[in-house]
């Protein structure tokens, strides 16, 4: 009878539990109130944290902040859960910042396995329940899109492209995103680094190599130094200074100048009148900014080289980019203008692209929605914002394609007449 007991308790105790924990995921509505909370929540942080009210103004003509009784009517009209999430979606939206935006279940997954276990551990592990509802809501109405983590979407074709524009003169090779699965092992990742490194061994001796990011829209450092860079560190002999240093402008917001305190415990001192550039910055914003940051784009570059084996490639590098590419793709860009480790061509890289200092993320206290914004504003060496400028190539060509399905092969040939051309005015290039 007593073990009889003990097990009816255990079975109670169980269906109890796991009843309970199936409830806690299940949709439940948001209420209107619920709502507004949130969405006052995040306006409130944007407000005093968020970096690009000014250049959104300054090219957009629209003033954000002034819209706030706008979208709280938006809110209040919406039905259900999804649409709160996608009226808010919208709502930042209207920044025309890809780096701030309301993190979907797909993205929630990718994240957590990058953020995880760092300065976001406490948050990611609260909003477990919520993206598990989240998750459910979606699934009703789409099929995987927005279930699935970037990477997994980033990946629907080859990651890598490969091709010979030229025999024995002019190799190119395309890299579509710089994701990497770390949530997964890195195994993806794993193959496509050896994939570019078996090709760029294969065409060590041209005299020519094109790197085409001009569809590549970001992801991680680590990606471009490790598979291209350190494979190619040879022609880093020709560069004087590998300090690629940027410097990022952080308003007075408690919430993102403690985020920033742990890994730059000086920042309070660091205010922006010290910077040598400070007269050039426009007034708006001298009012609006506090401190800045000044860091090395790449950190310990040299630890990438250890385990890989240098391919003695004595070429010309080109780097393509184009309005398409973005965030970890523009560091790229950046760090070869600057180096001169590749020669950058095509068209400005995409606007609204405002800097790489760190991810910052809030969570909404409700829904459990997490949402990531740009909290810095990275300037360039004149004092412009480099969300309005993007990076400039060095020659600059028109990246627009007469025929759509045949743009990467009209960029190979404007590639070419590039090559030509240079040779035919002896600009140096061997």
């Amino acid at each position: 009878m007593i073990t009889l007991v003990f097990l009816a308790i255990i079975f109670l105790g169980t269906h109890i539990f796991l009843n309970t924990q199936l409830n806690l995921w299940q949709p439940k509505e948001l209420t209107e109130k619920q709502k507004i909370e949130d969405f006052e929540y995040m306006y409130s942080i944007l407000k005093d944290n968020y970096a690009h009210f000014y250049e959104v103004k300054k090219m957009y003509g629209y003033d954000w902040l002034e819209h706030k009784e706008e979208f709280k009517e938006k809110i209040r009209k919406t039905k259900d859960n999804l649409g709160f999430y996608h009226t808010l979606s919208n709502i930042l939206f209207k920044l025309h910042d890809g780096h701030t935006y309301v993190l979907s279940p797909g993205y929630y997954k990718y994240f957590l396995g990058i953020f995880g276990d760092g300065v976001y551990k406490d948050m990611f592990r609260k909003s477990e329940g919520h993206y598990k509802m989240w998750e459910e809501i979606f699934k009703k109405v789409y099929k995987k899109g927005e279930v699935e983590d970037p990477f997994l979407q980033t990946r629907k074709r080859e990651n890598i492209e490969t091709d010979i524009i030229e025999p024995e003169k002019v190799a190119y090779l395309k890299v579509y995103s710089f994701l990497i699965d770390r949530h997964k092992g890195e195994e993806e990742y794993k193959k496509e680094k050896e994939k570019i490194y078996d090709f760029l061994k294969g065409i060590k001796d041209y005299p020519y190599l094109v790197i085409d990011v001009s569809d590549n829209g970001g992801g991680s450092t680590k990606y471009w130094v490790e598979a291209i860079v350190a494979p190619l560190r040879n022609k880093l002999k020709e560069v004087e200074n590998l300090s690629v240093k940027k410097t990022y402008l952080i308003r007075g917001g408690e919430y993102i100048v403690k985020l920033l305190s742990n890994r730059i415990p000086d920042l309070r001192n660091n205010t922006i009148d010290k910077l040598p550039v400070y007269d050039l910055l426009p007034e708006e914003v001298k009012e609006s900014f506090t401190y800045y940051v000044t860091e090395n784009v790449v950190k310990n570059y040299k630890d990438f080289f250890e385990s890989i084996e240098p391919i003695d490639f004595k070429g010309k590098i080109f780097l393509v980019v184009g309005s398409s590419t973005y965030s970890g793709a523009s560091i790229f860009a950046e760090f070869c203008r600057e180096t001169g480790f590749a020669t950058v061509i095509g068209e400005r890289t995409g606007k609204g692209d405002g800097g790489w200092l760190t991810t910052s993320l809030l969570r909404l206290p409700n829904s459990g929605l997490i949402v990531r914004f740009d909290g810095e504003m990275l300037i360039n060496h004149d004092g412009t914002s480099y969300f309005e400028t993007g990076t400039i190539p060095d020659i600059e060509i028109k990246m627009i394609p007469k025929n759509p399905f045949e743009k990467d092969e009209e960029i190979k040939q404007k590639i070419l007449q590039v090559i030509k051309s240079l040779e035919s005015e002896e600009k140096g290039i061997k």
